[in-house]
C-alpha cells in the first residue's frame, strides 16, 4: 500500500509544476459556470421549472462543473502512450498491479485538483452566486459517498478504454464517444428530472448518471432519503459491475499483448 501511495503523493507532486495550469482551469470552470448560470438564468428566471428553481439549477450547474473536472475517464490517454511507445512492457514486469497503480496515479492528479482548482472554484462561484446548502448533513456525507462512486466508476470507464486500446492500439475514437455518451446521460448539463420519460427510463439504467446527477441530486435533496442507501448501493454494484468486466479483459489483453515501438 505504502507503495501506491507514493506513486499517488508523486503523481500530486509532479501536478505542482504546471502551476499556470491551476489558474487556466480556475478560469475554465468559472466561464463554463458563468454561462450556465446564463442559460438557466434565461430559461427558468424568477420564475420556476416543474418546481425547479433558478439557485437550485446554479447550485446543480456548479457542482456538476467541479465534478467533471475530478472525473477518471482520462486515464486510457497513458495507457495508449505506453502501448505506442513500448514502455508498457517495462510497467507490466514491475512487481506491482498495474490496475492499482494507474488508479493511484490517477488519485494523485485527483488530489491536486481538489486542491487548487475545486475549493478555489468553489469558493468563487459561492461569493459570485447563489449557491444552496445541502439538504442535510445526512445528504451531504451521501454527497460524498456519491462522489466516490463517481470517481471509482470513471476511473472504471476509463480504464475499460485502456484495456480495448490493447487490441485497437489508439483511444482517441473510444474516449470522444464516452465523453459525448457522458455529457448526454450522465445528467451533467441537462438533469434528468427535465428528460423526457423514455429518454430518462434509458439514462436510469445506466451507470452514467453516476457521475454527474446522482451526487448533485444526493446534495440537493431531490433523491428521497428512503431511495439513498439504494442508490448508493447500484453504483456500487455497477463498481463490482465494471471491476468484472475490467479483469477478465486485463487477463486476455496481457496475454495477446504486442509491443511497438521502442
Amino acid at each position: 500500500m505504502r507503495t501506491y501511495l507514493s506513486f499517488s503523493l508523486k503523481s500530486f507532486s509532479s501536478n505542482l509544476a504546471y502551476r499556470s495550469e491551476v489558474w487556466l482551469r480556475i478560469v475554465s470552470n468559472f466561464v463554463a459556470i458563468f454561462i450556465q448560470v446564463a442559460i438557466w438564468d434565461a430559461v427558468i428566471g424568477e420564475s420556476h421549472v416543474d418546481g425547479i428553481t433558478l439557485p437550485v439549477m446554479i447550485t446543480y450547474s456548479i457542482l456538476n462543473t467541479l465534478i467533471a473536472s475530478l472525473l477518471l475517464t482520462q486515464v486510457s490517454s497513458g495507457v495508449s502512450s505506453s502501448l505506442r511507445s513500448g514502455s508498457i512492457a517495462t510497467e507490466l514486469i514491475r512487481p506491482l498491479s498495474y490496475p492499482v497503480y494507474l488508479f493511484a496515479n490517477g488519485m494523485g492528479g485527483v488530489l491536486y485538483r481538489i486542491v487548487f482548482v475545486a475549493v478555489p472554484s468553489l469558493l468563487a462561484a459561492w461569493i459570485f452566486f447563489d449557491i444552496e446548502r445541502p439538504a442535510s448533513l445526512f445528504h451531504l456525507l451521501a454527497f460524498i459517498a456519491g462522489l466516490i462512486i463517481a470517481l471509482g466508476l470513471s476511473f472504471m470507464l476509463g480504464y475499460l478504454i485502456s484495456l480495448l486500446s490493447f487490441w485497437l492500439l489508439t483511444h482517441f475514437a473510444l474516449d470522444w464517444t464516452l465523453a459525448g455518451i457522458i455529457t448526454v446521460f450522465s445528467g451533467s448539463f441537462l438533469p434528468l428530472w427535465f428528460f423526457p420519460d423514455s429518454w430518462a427510463a434509458i439514462a436510469h439504467a445506466l451507470p452514467f448518471q453516476f457521475l454527474g446527477y446522482i451526487p448533485a441530486a444526493l446534495y440537493l435533496g431531490y433523491i428521497p432519503v428512503g431511495e439513498i442507501v439504494w442508490t448508493l448501493l447500484l453504483g456500487a454494484a455497477w463498481l463490482l459491475f465494471f471491476g468484472l468486466i475490467n479483469q477478465v479483459l486485463w487477463w486476455r489483453a496481457v496475454r495477446r499483448l504486442v509491443v511497438q515501438g521502442g
